[in-house]
């Protein structure tokens, strides 16, 4: 694999979206499947680095991960 793709699937990968499945369950982005095995502990460190930087920008100092986590709560406690 090419460093050019590698760094591609890292990016698709490095989101704090995830979708779920049927059940709910939170299921890995597609590019996590592609990486090959050496890469997920950088992609877990860029993970790191991204969140701490969606904090600092959040007025609230909240991560993409808190704000998806407290929309979910929010949504189960209206309905």
């Amino acid at each position: 694999m090419s460093d050019r793709d590698r760094d591609a699937l890292m990016e698709a990968a490095l989101t704090a979206y995830r979708d779920r499945d049927p059940e709910g369950r939170l299921m890995p982005p597609p590019a996590w499947w592609d990486l090959p095995p050496d890469a997920l502990d950088d992609l877990f460190e860029a993970q790191l680095v991204a969140r701490d930087v969606e904090r600092r920008a959040d007025p609230a100092g909240m991560s993409g991960t808190v704000r998806a986590v407290l929309q979910r709560i929010r949504g189960r406690m209206a309905g």
